[in-house]
């Protein structure tokens, strides 16, 4: 009797946790720097290496972007963990500013610390808008030292109507383009 009573509430609670698990809407990004860039980093007296980016947020599900009740879901994630989209993103926003990357022992290495995740609804101009704050520290290191160090906030902000993939591309556009114009970090690299 008691061990039914076990199995029941150990089948109830996986229904709970597997029905919480597929109410968050799945998202691909698939994110690539495109256009122009902020800044032309051909000149670089250094070579960078992207490092690894942590999760730092206090929660579970590292590929989970936000909770939040939007648009009907309760919650997007994204195919790959938080952190490793935009550890990707900067790859792609740093070659596309034609940095002179390697993939080991640079000069020097830029990592960081995915610190909060948050999204919401505003009205910008009578339009019903998403907004998606990715908040980053990051910093950048010459072997163990620290030589520059930031927090970085990327702000997405795009019509509800275009959905939430194009307002995480949109954040992380936000996110490489105030780090690559900032000018104490530029001056660290050229």
């Amino acid at each position: 009797m008691k061990i039914r009573f076990l199995i029941s509430i150990c089948a109830a609670c996986l229904g709970l946790f597997s029905a919480s698990v597929i109410a968050a809407e799945d998202l691909v990004i698939n994110y690539k720097m495109e256009g122009a860039p902020r800044s032309d980093l051909s000149s670089m007296k250094v070579s960078l290496r992207i490092a690894e980016f942590t999760d730092g947020r206090s929660i579970d599900n590292p590929r989970l972007l936000t909770g939040a009740n939007l648009l009907g879901a309760d919650g997007f994630q994204v195919e790959k963990a938080v952190s490793e989209i935009i550890q990707d993103a900067m790859i792609s926003g740093f070659a596309n500013a034609n940095a002179k990357l390697v993939d080991a022992d640079g000069d020097m290495f830029l990592q960081g610390n995915l610190l909060s995740s948050e999204a919401k609804i505003i009205d910008r101009g009578g339009v019903e808008t998403l907004e998606l704050t990715l908040r980053t520290s990051v910093q950048l290191m010459s072997g163990s030292r620290t030589v520059w160090q930031t927090t970085l906030f990327g702000r997405g902000r795009t019509p509800t109507s275009e959905g939430m993939t194009v307002t995480v591309r949109a954040a992380l556009d936000r996110l490489i383009n105030e780090l690559i114009g900032d000018d104490y970090f530029l001056a660290e690299i050229r």
